[in-house]
């Protein structure tokens, strides 16, 4: 996909970045997300408020948006959150691009923070943050056990090798943090509108070309928590979505790990999330050969027709077949990832971590 302002004139300013905020209804976060932007150290940026295409909101909008000449509203072409991220990068005049979420709050220096990063890292072409994640008031009181977890995990990938191993397991790169220069989007392209999360999806992409990711050191975003939250909402949010996302991308000719030239595959698990890799594998006409599971008193032998088997037997019937485990727990992913790397397996050939 080309890059529409390419034949346009481009600002000057080397580290000028154009800030992407979709709104879809003004609420009670948006004015402190705004201004959390407006206030960043890096002041040379443009903030994209993306609305609904029709008078009210645009009017909405510019009623309540703050006068600042880096504001500029723009109303979307297409339905959707994808078409308002579409809009946004096809209208963005600055030679980086980064995302933001109209109810979570950037720290003040996230911006300077990241574009330094990528300066000094030219190997890494797409930086998010850390994040903490907020309740709807602000505070960490209604933030529960799981999604602390899950903040701490997503905070632990920073490295582009961290990154890469656990791409499979959930998207490593929390949406409202990237920061990327323009020729980075463009050389992936639009966000796909489809059956799907189409962040990860984008970042999946961005891996399978080969892109190196990274984050700079420290909390950047306050990432909020609510109800209202689209992943919340939406189905194309829902895990077998996210499941059927790895699946393109893990079969894919690009991915190296021949699962197109009749590789097999064992699955280490036996749970949900076992089945939805399963599924979506035999979708893509990928030979499964059966699940692992752990060694129990009394053993399951068989799911979705195929063989169950335990770890203590993969390695006599393992052969050349990638084994890709499906453990949401992080502490059990954990401690079998270790248990693999200790007999001599390798991350991303031998094994794939997944969700």
């Amino acid at each position: 996909m080309s890059d529409p302002q390419k034949t346009k004139r481009v600002p000057h300013d080397s580290r000028r970045i154009s800030v992407l905020m979709p709104l879809a209804g003004w609420n009670e976060h948006t004015q402190a997300a705004v201004e959390s932007i407006l206030e960043q150290s890096h002041r040379a940026l443009e903030l994209l408020v993306i609305t609904k295409n029709d008078p009210a909101a645009l009017d909405d909008a510019r009623a309540r948006l703050p006068e600042d000449p880096r504001i500029r509203i723009v109303p979307r072409q297409s339905a959707g959150i994808v078409g308002a991220l579409n809009t946004g990068l096809a209208t963005a005049r600055s030679p980086w691009i980064a995302r933001m979420d109209a109810d979570d709050i950037a720290h003040r220096d996230r911006l300077a923070t990241q574009l330094d990063f990528l300066k000094s890292s030219p190997a890494i072409s797409i930086a998010a943050t850390e994040i903490r994640m907020i309740d709807a008031a602000g505070g960490s009181d209604g933030i529960s056990d799981g999604n602390r977890r899950y903040a701490a995990w997503l905070n632990e990938l920073k490295t582009p090798e961290a990154i890469n191993t656990s791409i499979f397991v959930e998207c490593p790169m929390p949406h409202p943090t990237w920061l990327a220069h323009r020729s980075t989007w463009w050389q992936l392209g639009s966000y796909r509108d489809f059956d799907g999360p189409e962040d990860y999806d984008w970042i999946l992409r961005a891996w399978l070309r080969g892109l190196q990711m990274g984050k700079p050191d420290g909390v950047l975003l306050d990432w909020r928590e609510h109800d209202d939250r689209l992943t919340w909402k939406n189905p194309r949010y829902r895990p077998e979505a996210f499941t059927r996302c790895r699946a393109d991308i893990i079969t894919h000719p690009a991915a190296g790990f021949g699962l197109d030239r009749g590789r097999g595959v064992w699955i280490g698990g036996t749970g949900r999330n076992a089945r939805y890799w399963c599924d979506a594998l035999l979708a893509r006409n990928v030979l499964v050969r059966g699940f692992i599971d752990l060694d129990r008193e009394k053993p399951l032998t068989r799911k979705r027709h195929l063989p169950v088997i335990t770890w203590s037997e993969i390695d006599a019937r393992r052969g050349d077949d990638l084994v890709i485990t499906a453990i949401r727990d992080k502490d059990a992913r954990t401690q079998l990832k270790a248990d693999l790397l200790a007999r001599g397996w390798e991350a991303n050939r031998e094994f794939v971590l997944g969700g």
